[in-house]
């Protein structure tokens, strides 16, 4: 099986592989490209680069995330999903993080405190996104972030996704998405219902 993917950064990147890796450890990963670093360029390029991961790289599904940044993530979520193409509607799972992929990292803080060897109020509340990002890059000890995004791989790849759920209506709906996408898909590990698992 192969995923193809469009994400904003290495962080996103780590986060979709981890998840996928979890369930589908066989399965390829295609990497979506866009032209330009702004949100405004990726909006411009989805379309185009998801018909190429599905046309052109025979990706069998595909996942997208996106960050609300300082808007409401329904409201994201709105607007973008109709910039996938009605033809791959069925084969797309679409996530906004509510501000960004590292406020979801930070949805189970004992978790996450445990992975960097800190005091869970060591984690800042409003905005973790400095604090994750140097922790992650720190623990590695590498400056070219290979050995970071791995971890972060792995991080999510081991998460408690039922805590996840619980804490933010954001990753709800993009998991919810994704379980119901992984029926249909041929996984060595096929995602269970964290909700039956952990009511």
């Amino acid at each position: 099986m192969r995923i193809g993917y469009f994400v904003q950064g290495s962080a996103d990147e780590a986060f979709v592989w981890g998840l996928v890796h979890r369930y589908c450890p066989e399965a390829s990963m295609e990497e979506g490209k866009f032209r330009g670093k702004s949100g405004e360029s990726l909006k411009r390029e989805l379309p185009k680069a998801l018909r190429d991961l599905h046309d052109n790289k025979r990706c069998d599904y595909l996942i997208v995330l996106n960050d609300a940044d300082k808007r409401q993530w329904r409201d994201v979520w709105i607007e973008e999903w109709p910039r996938v193409p009605d033809s791959l509607q069925h084969l797309t799972v679409f996530g906004v993080a509510k501000r960004n992929i590292e406020h979801w990292i930070a949805l189970d803080r004992v978790y996450l405190a445990k992975e960097l060897g800190c005091d869970e109020s060591a984690i800042p509340r409003d905005d973790p996104t400095g604090f994750i990002k140097h922790h992650f890059k720190r623990k590695a000890q590498l400056l070219d972030g290979e050995e970071a995004q791995k971890r972060l791989r792995d991080f999510v790849a081991e998460a408690p996704i039922h805590t996840w759920l619980r804490n933010s209506p954001s990753f709800d709906h993009f998991w919810d998405d994704l379980y119901q996408l992984s029926k249909r898909a041929d996984c060595a590990n096929p995602i269970p219902n964290e909700r039956n698992l952990h009511p």
